[in-house]
């Protein structure tokens, strides 16, 4: 053994070096279960893995959607090329602004003085066109006219602000939902009351908007009970007023004025700021993909989980390395091929992540005007939100999300009722029962339907007795099922009527095949689905912590064990020996002495 490995061994034969390290391993355990417990909340905040949830509505839908300003196209032929591009697309959904100032210049009147013109002729146009090629309008009804606010100080500094008279917005309200009842099935009341600019100059005041709200809503309802209602984009910031207020402190303003029964769907304005969409940082100041989490918080909080949350407008900004015009102001601007990617991540987060989240409008989908219009227009950074260029070129991410539909509008995490669109049959299973209590029942034996979904485990909720269904994932018996001496896969319920029929899955996409064995009377209905995906963290924190916690115990054990064979501590000073005297301690001169001593001896023998 080396002179190294004598003293090594040497060392660890010490009572004392033994002790100092358990101790220094028990420090470093229990530093390392204080980071795992403070970056659990980074990887697991908002994560929801799909299996206990209830529906929530209007989360089925196709998440892809844009916002458009095609009230600004002067050009019928463009507003109709926009729209051919946008169904080309894939996409479903257009957030589009219906101006209240443009279409009723004075009260109950919907003609333009300049031009004698109908104020609704464009937007009929653009409704018409929108809903001939199968997109649904999200209807932004705000920009309020002149006569509205007449009086207000400032109107002209800051023209766009609370009427005088709830009772004029939920008249025009009431008169867009009926005019296009029908054809436009979603609108949004307001835009952005959060904010200083879009409040008419006045002090933020969450309990006032939900005056206006409450009346916008019911008028809405009368109009036309179908019409679903959003709630504003509203405004991320971490202002506290008066100018500006937190989107999150808005809302909850606006829960404490009552505002739970007067909106459908909450939205979000989700903008990447420049990180990417897998930035997990969930703070009051920061701005990020994730932010929206924070909102979803308040609706829980408030008894709200019942309620979905769409994304009103929804990018990152891309602006040339040569950039010249004015500064971004949402954060760094990325190029266009990581705009391209970052928006496809973005969708593809929350469809696994946030079942809680629909439609996501991107910002923007292509400006009116042309860049050079104006000496300002060609520096508004604003453009470079846009995916399709003004010469109607596309941009990666029009391309990246052109062929993204298939893959984005399935079922990904979380449940979905008996009345769900992405259930597909040919019409041989009948919709029965009301509301939550709706189930599908086969008219005829060899009935088929079809589950487009992604994720890993696929749990069918079935209802009253019968004959089971076969089941068939990409065209496969279903490997979570027990098969028959055909060798078909066959659900049959369980006690509570749920049944996993895959689980261990890639994360696909997969297709479920669930062909009926009886007709109606002799088979169990289908009441329902669940995706479930439990994410890396729900097994990994609780592995940690275990693997910690036995090595916390171990080394507890180790150390108790060696305490038992401490060395025995010199005698006392105030003790002494039998005559009372105390022992000298030892120096170091007084220890070579004794080896050399030692040493002699052995040469004498």
């Amino acid at each position: 053994m080396s002179a190294v490995g004598h003293r090594f061994h040497r060392l660890i034969r010490r009572w004392d070096v033994r002790v100092a390290f358990h101790v220094l391993v028990l420090l470093g355990l229990l530093g390392s279960l204080g980071v795992a417990a403070l970056s659990q909340p980074y990887f697991t905040r908002g994560v929801e893995a799909g299996e206990d949830l209830q529906p929530i509505p209007h989360t089925d839908v196709n998440p892809l959607g844009v916002n458009t300003l095609l009230n600004e196209e002067a050009d019928p032929e463009k507003v109709e090329r926009t729209l051919d591009m946008i169904a080309a697309g894939g996409f479903t959904f257009v957030r589009q602004m219906f101006a209240w100032y443009e279409i009723e210049p004075a009260k109950g009147v919907y003609v333009d003085p300049r031009t004698g013109q109908d104020t609704w002729e464009k937007y009929d146009r653009i409704v018409n066109l929108a809903h001939e090629r199968g997109l649904e309008i999200i209807a932004r009804l705000d920009k309020p006219p002149r006569w509205a606010r007449e009086g207000q100080p400032g109107v002209d500094q800051v023209p766009d602000g609370p009427p005088n008279n709830d009772a004029d917005y939920a008249d025009f309200v009431r008169t867009v939902v009926s005019r296009y009842r029908g054809k436009v099935r979603y609108i949004q009341i307001w835009n952005e009351p959060n904010l200083y600019g879009e409040w008419g100059g006045q002090p933020i005041n969450p309990a006032r908007f939900t005056e206006l709200l409450k009346a916008a809503y019911t008028a809405a309802k009368e109009a036309n009970p179908e019409v679903v209602v959003l709630l504003p984009g509203l405004a991320p910031t971490d202002q506290r007023g008066p100018e500006n207020l937190n989107e999150f402190l808005f809302l909850q303003g606006m829960y404490d004025a009552g505002a739970k029964d007067y909106f459908d769907i909450a939205t979000a304005m989700v903008y990447g700021y420049g990180y990417s969409p897998y930035d997990r940082r969930v703070e009051f100041e920061r701005n990020n993909f994730s932010r929206v989490i924070q909102m979803r918080e308040v609706m829980v909080r408030n008894g709200d989980a019942d309620k979905p949350i769409w994304a009103a407008e929804y990018g990152w900004v891309s602006l040339p390395d040569d950039w010249t015009g004015d500064a971004s102001v949402w954060g760094r601007p990325v190029s266009a091929e990581t705009q391209a990617r970052y928006l496809l991540q973005g969708y593809l987060r929350a469809q696994r992540e946030w079942p809680w989240l629909g439609a996501m409008c991107v910002w923007l989908f292509r400006f009116p005007t042309s860049p050079t219009a104006t000496p300002d227009a060609g520096r508004n950074p604003t453009r470079g939100f846009a995916i399709v260029n003004y010469d109607f070129s596309p941009t990666p991410a029009y391309t990246t999300l052109a062929g993204s539909r298939a893959r984005l509008d399935r079922a990904y995490t979380g449940a979905y009722p008996a009345s769900t669109r992405l259930i597909q049959h040919d019409g041989g299973w009948n919709l029965v029962g009301e509301g939550t209590s709706q189930t599908l029942v086969p008219a005829a034996a060899g009935a088929t339907l079809r589950i487009p979904f992604s994720g890993p485990r696929l749990d069918l909720l079935l209802d009253g007795s019968g004959q089971g269904l076969m089941v068939t994932i990409d065209g496969e018996p279903a490997p979570g099922l027990p098969t028959d001496e055909t060798g078909a896969a066959i659900a049959v319920p369980d006690a509570d009527g749920r049944v996993t029929v895959a689980d261990g899955l890639d994360d696909g996409p997969h297709v479920a095949e669930i062909r009926a064995l009886a007709g109606e009377g002799g088979s169990v209905a289908l009441a329902g689905f669940v995706v479930v995906r439990q994410p890396w963290q729900s097994w990994a924190y609780p592995w940690i912590y275990g693997t910690f916690a036995v090595m916390v115990v171990l080394t507890l054990a180790s150390l108790v064990w060696n305490w038992r064979f401490r060395p025995a501590l010199p005698p006392s000073p105030t003790g002494g020996g039998a005559n009372g005297h105390v022992p000298r301690r030892l120096t170091a001169a007084d220890l070579r002495a004794r080896s050399r001593a030692r040493r002699s001896t052995v040469r004498r023998r």
